[in-house]
């Protein structure tokens, strides 16, 4: 057994000893995440040439996850309609990039507009499937799934780990959060994210505020690489949260070209911390109530006969071996928790 999963396994033991609750480990889901990447790499289709890749990678990436977890409740969270809107009033430029677009598979289709149909009849059928599953769908119009998730690390009690291929969320690593990898298939606890990249989780935050993040166009300190950033910080390796007034007065008693760069920045800096901080997002009062209002009320139905009926229909084949054992060992103790 990998030694990352056996601190999992070993608290699950001891909590044997104790009636587990709903919200005693809760795994949630960067939904929209997982399902591109699947979507981009299993090219999968069924014997009418349908593409499925998406929806059975995502299938078979939940299963996964939910093996090493082994969690009482699954949230699934899903960008809403809009996502970016509420960001993009902070900073316009917030993931302009993203406009740019290409083609995934040439094999299975001969246009940008054949491939987004088929992304999005794929995750409205994901959907169907999901809701045939004790598993709770959380979509937020206007708010990104990480804020969704970051807000809910907030307010859930329990154990959680978050699923995702995303960077931003090792700054919610701590003795309660864990995330894991599915590409690098590593559960991030505190150590390895210190290990991995020099900076506790407590700093990560801070870290990105300062170098940007090119994917969602986010701009960061010119000439300032995570090499520099850790010799001249170092204070972000430690566990005590460093401010952005301590690094600002850092550079005010220093004299190098890398420290007038940083104080000159400060504007941005703070724009990216909008954009960036997951520990406090920017959630609409109304929304908040709306998620925790699925915390309060878990989705327990699970319907297996209808989600192998769609299986049967979407010819799936064999893209999960055994799907009604599949269907049993994943998410039939999942309805029993209160």
């Amino acid at each position: 057994m990998k030694e990352d999963y056996k601190k999992l396994f070993d608290s699950l033991k001891e909590e044997k000893q104790e009636e587990l609750k709903v919200n005693s480990r809760v795994l949630m889901i960067d939904s929209l995440n997982t399902f591109m990447r699947a979507f981009a790499v299993i090219q999968h289709t069924n014997r009418n040439l349908t593409p499925i890749g998406g929806l059975t990678g995502f299938l078979r990436s939940m299963g996964s996850v939910i093996n090493i977890v082994r969690p009482t409740r699954v949230i699934l969270v899903f960008d809403g309609k809009g996502s970016s809107t509420n960001k993009r009033y902070i900073y316009p430029e917030y993931k302009a990039n993203r406009g740019i677009r290409r083609i995934t598979n040439w094999d299975h289709y001969e246009s940008q507009e054949e491939e987004s149909e088929s992304i999005t009849n794929q995750l409205v059928r994901l959907i169907e499937y999901l809701r045939c599953l004790p598993v709770d769908i959380l979509s937020i119009d206007k708010v990104e799934a990480d804020d969704v998730i970051g807000y809910l690390t907030s307010i859930v009690d329990g154990d959680i780990t978050i699923m995702s291929s995303d960077r931003d969320y090792l700054q919610l690593v701590s003795e309660k959060v864990t995330v894991y990898s599915p590409t690098k298939k590593i559960l991030y606890n505190e150590g390895r994210v210190l290990s991995e990249y020099g900076v506790h989780p407590n700093n990560f935050l801070l870290q990105k505020m300062l170098l940007g993040d090119s994917g969602d166009n986010v701009p960061g300190v010119i000439g300032l690489g995570p090499k520099t950033l850790l010799k001249e910080f170092p204070a972000l390796a430690k566990s005590t949260e460093m401010t952005l007034e301590e690094v600002l007065q850092v550079c005010e008693d220093g004299n190098k070209k890398i420290h007038d760069s940083i104080i000159n920045f400060k504007s941005q800096i703070k724009i990216n911390k909008l954009l960036m901080d997951l520990r406090s997002p920017n959630i609409p009062d109304e929304d908040a109530q709306v998620i925790k209002n699925v915390i309060l009320e878990p989705y327990k139905q699970f319907n297996s006969q209808e989600f192998l009926r769609l299986y049967e229909e979407d010819d799936l084949g064999a893209s999960i071996k055994d799907p009604r054992t599949w269907l049993h060992n994943h998410f039939f103790n999942l309805s029993k928790y209160n």
